[in-house]
């Protein structure tokens, strides 16, 4: 009998660690500071991890982009991602979803406003050519 409540509990944990980790529910937030997008969050369980995995895609509707992966730092950590690539596009919002890799957690999203002015987007063109 103590063999099989060892299983059971071995069982919860392998479970717990399967569906865990990603952003902690209510910290995803995300702005447009005039030039670019900027999103936070603070991870919650980290446990199984590899990494997070920002994409993007313009409007609501239509395939997402991949951005960037970001590391774990470990449990409670804060994280910010600054999108500079949305001047290059005249789309007035983006919808933004961040997956936790390595985890069974469904992935986070946000929207975000941002208006670009057809002088900024040229100007931010000019300014990619020579980084």
């Amino acid at each position: 009998m103590g063999r099989a409540i060892a299983v059971v509990l071995l069982l919860l944990v392998l479970s717990a660690c399967a569906y865990a980790g990603g952003v902690k529910d209510g910290s995803l937030s995300g702005y447009s500071n005039g030039s670019n997008i900027v999103l936070r969050w603070v991870s919650d369980d980290e446990l199984g991890m590899i990494e997070f995995r920002i994409e993007r895609r313009a409007g609501a509707s239509g395939p997402f982009i991949q951005l960037t992966e970001i590391s774990p730092r470990g449990n409670g950590s804060s994280y910010e991602y600054i999108d500079n690539s949305v001047f290059r596009t005249a789309d007035s919002f983006y919808q933004y979803r961040i997956t936790a890799v390595g985890t069974r957690s469904e992935p986070w999203y946000v929207t975000v406003s941002h208006s670009t002015s057809s002088v900024r987007r040229t100007w931010g063109s000019i300014k990619a050519m020579f980084r």
